[in-house]
């Protein structure tokens, strides 16, 4: 069947509006928000995310006012913001609003977050992730017009300077409390940090453009201001971090890597995989719910290799693709280029998967090299006010080591229909709280995540993976995150070494040791059990899609299936669960 005749038999026009038009009969419960008793619970929870995280601040539109510093007393003042929040909703059921289950998942999170503060190593290179935010979303487009603006950007730059003295004190905090840093892990932490060290010295020095509009003293104090601060209190911060790193934490560094290897490490990891998952799910159980889909798409991949006539084994065929040109960019703009070719094979069929789609525009981008040792690939950078456009940043770097065969799954999961369709367009819809519109993506990552690994999946009804290459490299792109529930679970909670992860990660994947070796640390020692969010997020969508498909057979609508699940924002999945039995009984 070709491309068209799919799109044809799905039996729907093309017909799309865009994400400020009504978008189906279902969404009738958001219009009752402000009569929900969750929405003034809902305010102030937002109100605290916009005061403490500049992302949902500039989301909003309003000025910056004050960085986080990633102190134990803010996350003990959030711990208690949450809890409050919970006994506010009590024990009413989340069945009346998507709003409530938002409201007490994050406020769950958070009434734990005093709690689960020390386990996490704050210089860690996703960890730092945020220090990256404060230069591309706060420093570098900051515009100054009077010495009030300049007097906020000091302010905001002694916040910087705080958060960077608190990862030394967090380090020392952790050590106490027996949770010594991963040696594996050090010359990672060590990397980021100096990459930090850099750039921040760079984008908090404004150009001479930017600060024409001042006058001489307001320009002199914050030329002044800024050199001082570099000078006698942030460069002085970044060394104190690296001089712990390479003299008292290297001393007292652990030679494995995981949450399991600490005393309470076992229950902290399960309550993570909790958060991530957003419904109740044991880590032994994702642990085999893992080997299970590694073993389908293992099976998948040989057909496809039997279909292309292929005899030698999975080994024979990865040195095939991997010595195979076609398979790797000569450089970042190849990288680019492929991306784009892909992205304008699915743009002609949106309309028939979705009714809506998002105003804003989107494109892709290669990362601030200095950045890229750290990631595997990159990550999707959502508009904001100052930069309205969803892009892919991604990883230019080690491409002779990097294949290309997975671009098209990877770039449809990145963009479209993936984070961009469903976190642009939650942006754009007025008719969802806030706080589910722009703050909750964050917080619900099988969401967020399982979302795009649903949409990239959708190119094989699509006919996009019609191509035996294409088709060979989504299926490995699915075994790739398949893998990372049974390495994640085993770094955490098995005990695995790092040798035997190693050796499994490279069995069942197309990824050089390079990327192995970062894919292992970032499960192990900077975001344990986040990977998980892909896979599980992925099943729990297809699982309510079967659903669906089988209750209604012939009346079955893809587009408002994804109106279904798209239509609320960002939720736990318990709450997308129940609004799918919500408009299956309808």
């Amino acid at each position: 069947m070709t491309r068209d005749d799919r799109a044809a038999s799905s039996g729907k026009d093309a017909t799309v509006v865009d994400s400020r038009a009504v978008t189906s009969a279902f969404t009738f419960a958001r219009m009752t928000r402000h009569s929900d008793p969750a929405h003034p619970l809902a305010d102030e929870l937002w109100a605290h995310l916009r005061r403490t995280r500049p992302q949902f601040a500039l989301q909003a539109g309003e000025p910056v006012i004050q960085l986080p510093r990633g102190t134990h007393e803010e996350a003990s003042e959030a711990a208690a913001l949450g809890r409050r929040l919970l006994a506010g909703l009590g024990s009413r059921s989340d069945a009346d609003t998507s709003t409530a289950a938002v409201v007490r998942e994050v406020a769950a999170t958070l009434a734990s977050g005093d709690e689960d503060y020390w386990w996490s190593f704050p210089v860690a290179p996703y960890q730092t992730y945020e220090w990256t935010l404060f230069g591309q979303q706060v420093f570098r487009p900051f515009t100054f017009a009077t010495g009030d603006d300049v007097r906020r950007y000091l302010s905001l730059a002694s916040d910087f300077t705080r958060a960077v003295k608190a990862a030394r004190a967090k380090l020392a905090g952790q050590a106490e409390r027996g949770i010594q840093l991963p040696r594996p892990a050090l010359p990672g932490f060590r990397t980021a940090v100096r990459a930090h060290r850099a750039a921040a010295s760079e984008f908090l020095r404004p150009a001479e453009s930017r600060v024409a509009g001042l006058d001489a003293a307001a320009r002199g104090g914050l030329v002044d201001g800024v050199d001082r601060l570099i000078a006698d209190e942030l460069l002085p911060a970044f060394d104190a971090v690296l001089a712990y790193l390479d003299g008292p934490g290297a001393d007292s560094a652990v030679e494995g890597i995981g949450l399991g290897q600490y005393r309470g490490g076992a229950e902290a990891y399960g309550r993570l995989v909790r958060q991530y998952a957003t419904y109740p799910i044991e880590p032994a159980d994702v642990h085999e719910l893992g080997l299970a889909a590694v073993e389908q798409l293992t099976g998948q991949l040989a057909e496809i290799r039997r279909e292309a006539g292929f005899e030698g084994d999975e080994t024979a065929y990865r040195a095939r693709l991997a010595a195979d040109p076609r398979f790797h960019a000569r450089g970042p703009e190849d990288v680019a280029a492929t991306y784009r070719r892909h992205i304008a094979a699915i743009e002609p069929l949106l309309g028939q998967w979705f009714r809506v789609q998002p105003r804003a525009e989107y494109g892709v981008q290669r990362l601030d090299p200095e950045l890229e040792a750290g990631m595997t690939f990159g990550y999707y950078e959502p508009p904001i006010a100052t930069n309205p456009v969803g892009r892919y940043r991604f990883n230019g770097s080690g491409l002779a080591d990097r294949a290309q065969i997975s671009a098209a799954a990877l770039i449809f999961h990145e963009l479209v229909p993936g984070h961009h369709f469903h976190l642009a367009r939650q942006a754009e819809d007025d008719t969802l709280h806030p706080l589910q519109a722009q703050g909750a993506a964050d917080a619900f990552g099988a969401y967020t995540e399982g979302w795009a690994e649903y949409a990239a999946s959708l190119g094989f009804e699509m006919g996009l993976f019609d191509d035996p290459w294409d088709r060979y490299g989504a299926c490995l792109h699915q075994r790739f995150v398949a893998q990372r529930l049974v390495v994640d679970t085993g770094i955490n909670l098995l005990g695995w070494s790092e040798d035997k992860a190693r050796a499994y990660m490279s069995s069942v994947t197309m990824e050089s040791p390079a990327q192995v070796e970062s894919e292992i640390l970032r499960y192990g020692t900077d975001l344990p059990a986040q990977s998980l969010s892909y896979r599980l997020g992925f099943e729990k969508f297809w699982q309510l899609r079967r659903t669906a498909e089988r209750e209604m057979r012939d009346r079955f609508d893809v587009r408002e299936f994804h109106e279904t699940v798209l239509g609320h924002g960002s939720l736990p999945l318990t709450a997308v669960e129940r609004n799918v039995h919500t408009y299956l009984s309808r």
